[in-house]
């Protein structure tokens, strides 16, 4: 055998020992690496994420535009129950999810909520407690749960009362539109974003009363950016397509990071996800920036096994502190750190039965996107050709 031949059969064999086979594994492994999953029956259903939270045995349950996604090991989702509205979802398009203090399931739509207490689901669509049935955002706050709702401001509901905050009245919320709300734990406030009415923080007073007050006016640098995000080290971080600022009680904003900074190629900040280990993670058109320290220490992107594409659009560290992530073809989580990326451990997961999509009839949101067509997974041996370029001078891309 040539000395050529036997040097590439030995690489080729090397680089096999480095990756976790697709081959139909629920409960991979705890080794550090990549797992990526596209829609298909048995995994997750879309790409086109709306919202994570973390459940209480650990999972984590993931709103999409063709279902609830629940992962535990294994896939699991949930859709609209076309015969029975208290035994499944009521829409298929899910825009908010969050657990509250006794361990409901709180579900949002376009036209309404659903509270799951593990066997019936309650609707929720009057317009007596919703002033608008759009539901927009969920947080819990202690023992209540905070419902950012279309252009009526925000709700709250705490044993058994609804209260309603108008948006132009004394003692009102202040804003009509939420985009996105966010707990600061460490100082006991919840932080409100809006699309065009800056930035709002609500403050619990000794008397356990509730009060907004503008902390960003709409036309200033910080009132401008429009998504907001918990930081795990106390504080949130609120960011727009440029810009991403910290703000807490103490030092209000300071600003973090631009796309500038990313360096060139970046596009736009699709989403953030402050990491326990004090670096904050930046989805981006250009793959995952990990910012600490003042500077980019990290970028995860296809040519590192991050999908198949460097567009990023979500980001969320689950109770396992794995960093989730979805790009329009794929979502997948990371088990690895800021510090030390795997060499390529990818499990791509592709049941070949698609989801049988719902009838246009049985779905009431007017907002409703068809479930995105599942394309074929590429075999173990893509994997290692993509991971053989990288290692080729000749045909490496550049990496930032």
């Amino acid at each position: 055998m040539a000395p050529h031949t036997r040097s590439n059969l030995f690489l080729f064999l090397l680089i096999c020992t480095c990756l976790v086979l697709p081959a139909g594994a629920d409960n991979p492994s705890d080794t550090s690496g990549i797992f990526l999953f596209r829609p298909a029956a048995g995994s997750v259903h879309s790409t086109q994420i709306t919202d994570y939270t973390r459940g209480p045995d650990g999972e984590v349950l993931i709103a999409t535009a063709y279902g609830l996604s629940a992962y535990n090991g294994k896939w699991s989702t949930r859709h609209v129950n076309r015969n029975n509205i208290s035994a499944g979802l009521m829409d298929d398009f899910v825009t908010a999810v969050e657990y509250d203090a006794g361990g409901n399931l709180w579900i949002g739509y376009s036209g309404g909520l659903q509270v799951f207490n593990g066997q019936d689901y309650t609707v929720i669509r009057d317009q007596e407690l919703l002033k608008s049935t759009q539901i927009r955002a969920l947080q819990r706050w202690d023992d209540e749960m905070w419902i950012a709702t279309g252009n009526a401001g925000i709700h709250q509901y705490r044993d058994g009362i609804w209260t309603w905050y108008p948006p132009a009245l004394p003692h009102g919320s202040g804003f009509y539109e939420a985009d996105s709300l966010a707990l600061d734990s460490a100082d006991d406030m919840l932080l409100v974003a809006t699309p065009k009415e800056g930035a709002w923080a609500a403050v619990r007073s000794d008397n356990d009363t509730v009060t907004f007050r503008q902390i960003a006016k709409e036309d200033g640098t910080f009132g401008k950016l429009s998504h907001v995000r918990q930081d795990p080290l106390g504080g949130v971080w609120f960011f727009n397509a440029t810009h991403i600022a910290h703000y807490d009680a103490n030092n209000g904003f300071v600003m973090t990071v631009s796309t500038s900074d990313l360096g060139g190629g970046v596009g736009q900040i699709n989403d953030v996800a402050g990491g326990t280990d004090g670096s904050l993670y930046i989805a981006t058109d250009d793959g995952i920036f990990v910012w600490n320290d003042r500077r980019v220490v990290d970028v995860y992107n296809r040519f590192r096994g991050f999908g198949t594409t460097n567009s990023v659009r979500t980001v969320f560290f689950d109770a396992k502190n794995r960093l989730w992530f979805a790009t329009p073809d794929e979502v997948g989580y990371y088990t690895g750190t800021a510090s030390q990326a795997p060499v390529i451990a990818i499990e791509t997961v592709t049941p070949t039965t698609p989801p049988t999509p719902v009838p246009a009839s049985a779905v009431s949101s007017p907002t409703q996107t068809p479930s995105p067509t599942p394309t074929p997974a590429g075999s173990p041996l893509d994997g290692i050709i993509q991971f053989l370029s990288g290692l080729l001078p000749f045909t490496a891309p550049a990496q930032k």
